[in-house]
């Protein structure tokens, strides 16, 4: 007789020791799902590089596409398709210098004209007028990157648009004026968004 009521005892246990291991697995399973968006990359194709930094990451999700120069005239196309459907914004991330040069980055007089067109002809972000990056009227703004100490250029009429995962994109990016000083200068056009925005 003790036997059994041992038995039972433990197979009580057990079974609350069970249900408490499948309820923690389960909450690390959905877990790993939420942050987790394993279509991202699977839809993504066209220029540039997807990553998906999971959802506990803001920004979450950065396309980011071939460095293009400043620094001398010309116009650059990007093809793409699958976004994620988020909230994103355009950066120009300033390659090889630091927060600490925005001085000399503030003074430059170079122009850029960017927009975003999508498959159904719609312009989701354009530059209404052609201003200089420092011009007082312009809709760029240099600021530092996110927890980074890379100084960027994001742009007032790109910010936060709406992108569609079945939509088509072409990104177009004018250097109209460039900087009379002439110093070589690439900037990475960046596409970001998405992620837990935490209080």
């Amino acid at each position: 007789m003790f036997g059994v009521v041992h038995c039972e005892l433990r197979f009580d246990d057990m079974t609350t020791l069970g249900r408490r291991t499948l309820l923690l697995l389960s909450m690390v399973a959905s877990g790993l799902l939420a942050s987790c968006d394993p279509t991202g990359k699977l839809l993504y194709r066209g220029d540039g590089t997807f990553s998906d930094r999971t959802e506990f990451n803001r920004p979450r999700y950065l396309i980011r596409f071939n460095k293009i120069p400043i620094y001398q005239t010309g116009a650059y196309r990007f093809h793409f398709r699958g976004l994620p459907h988020e909230q994103m914004t355009l950066m120009l991330y300033v390659e090889g210098k630091s927060s600490r040069e925005e001085e000399g980055l503030k003074s430059l007089q170079t122009a850029i004209e960017a927009s975003l067109t999508d498959s159904h002809g719609y312009d989701i972000c354009k530059s209404s007028r052609q201003p200089g990056l420092n011009d007082r009227d312009s809709v760029w703004v240099l600021s530092s990157g996110v927890g980074e100490d890379q100084p960027v250029f994001w742009h007032w009429q790109c910010h936060n648009f709406q992108a569609y995962r079945l939509d088509s994109y072409e990104l177009t990016i004018r250097v109209t004026r460039a900087d009379p000083r002439g110093e070589k200068i690439f900037v990475t056009p960046t596409l970001e968004g998405g992620g837990i925005e935490f209080p």
